[in-house]
Order: structure tokens, then sequence, then C-alpha cells
């Protein structure tokens, strides 16, 4: 790696862990575009590379959430088991997938959630800060 590439990553993770942080998303939707498309990064290796990271923010991001009591620990029992399996098996199948191909239904994935997003407010209840 460069000292520019470097820079590049250091800056793209500071990116990501904020709005990680503020906005609950894995921090994958900054890192693994901030790879493929800045660093020239293989569409794989920047999922890796993303999911480790992001297991390492979520931790952070975790603890000040658990703190401000914004974390239902029943409902991480619910869902954790079932993420963490299929995450294994959503990671085997990624490695059959082409990286072009992989490329764009992360794209798409991204497109759909965002649009969503967008159009449909779900979330609008007051949120403790304190």
């Amino acid at each position: 790696m460069f000292f520019e590439d470097i820079i590049i990553a250091l800056i793209i993770g500071l990116i990501a862990g904020i709005v990680s942080g503020m906005l609950g998303v894995g921090g994958g939707t900054i890192t693994i575009p901030g790879m493929v498309l800045i660093l020239g990064m293989e569409q794989h290796t920047a999922q890796g590379v993303a999911l480790c990271a992001i297991s390492l923010a979520a931790l952070a991001g975790t603890f000040v959430h658990y703190r401000q009591h914004n974390v239902d620990l029943n409902m991480v029992c619910w869902i954790a088991p079932g993420a963490m399996i299929c995450s294994f098996i959503g990671a085997s199948i990624a490695g059959m997938i082409p990286a072009e191909w992989l490329t764009r239904i992360f794209a798409v994935c991204l497109l759909i959630i965002g649009c969503k997003m967008l159009l449909f407010n779900r979330g609008g209840r007051d949120v403790s800060t304190g």
C-alpha cells in the first residue's frame, strides 16, 4: 500500500465510523464502495475487509447505544443467531459469485434500500441521547 492509499483508507474508515455510529448502518455502505471505487480493491476482498472492520466499529457503537438505553437485548437474542448463521452462508455464496456480479448485486441492494428509506418513513419515534 502506498502512503496515499493509507491516508484514503483512514479517511474512508473515519467517514464509515461516523456514519455507522450515527445511523446504525454497518459501515459497509461507505467502506465497500470506497475500497472498490477509490482504492481499486476487488469486491470480495473489500467485503471481507469491511466485515472485519465493521465488527470492531459495531462494538464501539453498541457500547454507546447501550449506555443510551437504545439496545433491546431481547431483540438481540432473536436477531443475532439467524444473522450469524446466515452471514456465514451469505459469505460462502459470495465466494461463488464473480466480483463483477457481486458489485452489481451490492449496488442494487443499496439502491433499493435507499429508495425505500427515502419514500417510506417508519422510524419517527424520539430517540434518547442521555
